[in-house]
Order: structure tokens, then sequence, then C-alpha cells
């Protein structure tokens, strides 16, 4: 089978491999379409050494196909399904796997994940982390799962409801995805960031308030607290970056919540979380996939207006070194059409 095959930082080849065998509890998943974000291109370029130990390696993690083969033991999934899979496995029995935050597994072997790859013709993936997807949800949709997943995680924790409103840090893959899950949920979304067509993107999508930036790291809070001088009383950070965290609490209210998906250190001290009243949240992906499927199912959610190019997976390499480059800036979402996706 072909897979695409990380040889070194920015290296990266589509191979001829053999194709895996599904073992006990995993199911064997032909790949129709995959869509890179924000973590495949860090592991793409091993930033700071932190995604990659050796090579070579697979990449990609957001994705959808069909059940080719599975391993003993697997229930509830049948050969020609179609199915889209969770970022996180999990022991499934665990008091927290028993009430539905699968995401906090308790067992220690799920505590650091095994790495999905997905930029394949097949995959391996554990049963537990599939789900069978509606009739009105297509691949494309499918590969697209994280951003929303990972937003209505962080929405509900923050206890937000309809007509609330909400700052969102970042307007990249996994922010776009907050954008449309956060209009799905009928939220006032302010969207922060972006230095070039990703802010139109994210109005397109539904966010009533835009700030963008002239340029990569330029500081935007001063024009957000222009707008709203009391700040924003709950903000979502996707960027995971040195100038996301910042941004987010400069913009944050006496009180906020502020939810955060990744990140270094704090710019607050905890003597300012104390005066401020600040409630921090993290945010590890998220357990709500069949949640998330029926939004896009019912209409209420598509990231379809965001796709900007369509690669196959012999043209990955073009693909990012797009996502990589300065190009970047005007590119929404990007979907690697593995399989016949129509």
């Amino acid at each position: 089978m072909k897979a695409a095959r990380l040889h070194a930082p920015g290296d990266i080849r589509v191979e001829d491999v053999i194709r895996p065998e599904p073992g006990p509890g995993q199911v064997l998943v032909q790949v129709m379409a995959y869509a890179p974000y924000g973590t495949d291109v860090g592991t793409y370029l091993n930033r700071g050494g932190r995604y990659v130990k050796s090579y070579p390696v697979g990449i990609g993690a957001d994705f959808s196909g069909i059940v080719a083969q599975l391993g003993a033991g697997v229930e509830g999934l049948a050969l020609g399904d179609r199915v889209s899979a969770l970022a996180l496995d999990h022991c499934g029995i665990c008091t927290n796997c028993a009430r539905g935050r699968h995401n906090l597994c308790l067992d220690p072997a799920f505590c650091t994940p095994a790495r999905q790859t997905c930029c394949e013709e097949y995959t391996l993936v554990s049963a537990r982390k599939l789900a069978v997807l509606p009739d009105a949800v297509s691949f494309e949709d499918a590969a697209m799962l994280a951003g929303p997943v990972d937003a209505l995680n962080a929405f509900r924790r923050m206890r937000l409801a309809a007509g609330d409103r909400v700052g969102i840090l970042g307007v990249g893959a996994m922010g776009l995805g907050a954008v449309a899950m956060a209009r799905a949920l009928d939220l006032d979304v302010v969207a922060i960031g972006g230095s070039g067509r990703r802010s139109e993107l994210a109005g397109e999508l539904g966010a009533g308030h835009l700030f963008p930036i002239g340029a990569h790291g330029e500081a935007v809070a001063g024009r957000v607290l222009e707008t709203f001088p009391e700040g924003l009383d709950a903000v979502m950070e996707t960027t995971a970056s040195v100038w996301g965290v910042e941004q987010a609490f400069a913009v944050a209210a006496p009180g906020a919540r502020v939810a955060l998906t990744g990140g270094g250190a704090l710019p607050v001290t905890n003597w300012q979380i104390v005066e401020r009243e600040l409630e921090i949240l993290g945010v590890r992906a998220g357990a709500g996939q069949a949640q998330v499927l029926e939004f896009i199912a019912s209409g209420q959610l598509s990231l379809r207006p965001t796709i900007t190019r369509r690669f196959v997976l012999d043209d990955v390499a073009e693909a990012f070194s797009l996502l990589a480059g300065p190009q970047a800036r005007d590119v929404g979402r990007v979907i690697i059409e593995i399989g016949e996706t129509a």
C-alpha cells in the first residue's frame, strides 16, 4: 500500500509499505480523507525536536474511512462501515470512561497516546476510537472533527449557553473548527488572529467580531479591548503558542474563564490569577465526537466552506509545503484525498 513517511524535518515521501493486519481489538480502516492541522505541521517540521524522536515515521490524525478488516473480539462494527476516529484511545472501563469522559481515561496505559497515522491508504485503529458516520456526513466532513470536538469540550467546561460571547484565539484549522462549533451552539463569537484570508473565513463561518492581525505574532489585545473595554468573559485559546496564550489572558475580563489547549508557561502569576479571579481550564481533546457528527448531519455545523485546496496522496509533499509556508495565511483547510470521497 502507499503511505506518506517523514524521513527528516520537511522531508515527506510517499512509499510502498506492507499493509498491516489488525490484532485483537483493532480495525483496519481504508482511509478516504485526511485533513492536516497544526499538530501535523509541527510534526512535519519537528519544531524544537518535540514531535519526532526517530525517522522514518508516519503522519496524520484527523481522518475518515471505511472498515476494511476486523481484528479478533471487535463488536459493534461491520465491514464497509463509514467511520471516523477519536484523537485518543481509552480503556472503556475505568470510572471516567464509564462517565463518558474517555478523553481523561484513568488507565496508565492510555496516559501517553500512541501516535496515530493516517496519511496512508490503510491504517490500524483501536476499535474504541471509531464512530460510524451518519448517512448525511461526508468523508470530508468527518475528516475535520478535531477542532469542533475540542471546542465542544471547552464550551461545555466553560458552561456557555446560547447568546453568550466567547473569544477564540487563533483562526487556523483548530480555531475555525471552534468558530463553527460556537455558531452551532448559537454563541456570539469574537475571532482573534489571522494575518490573511483565515480571518475572513472565520467571518464566513459566522464570527460576529473579527480582529485580524497584519503579521504573525502581532499584539492584538489592545484593539479587542477598545471594542470590549471590560474584556471577554470566556476565551478559548487554540494555537498552543506563546502569542496565543499571552493574548488570551490579555483580553480576559476579571472573573473570566480561559480554556487552554496547550502551550508553555502561563503569562500570569498565581497572584494575578487570584486577584483577577480567573478560571483556567485545560482541554484535552474531547469525548463529544458523536454529538459533533449529529450537528454536521443536521446541517448546523459545516467546515466545507473552509476547504481551500484538495490534494491526492501522491502530492502530499506539495500540500505540506503549502501548509508550512508563507501562503498558509490564506489557507483554511486542506484535504488529502486518499480514497474516492465523493
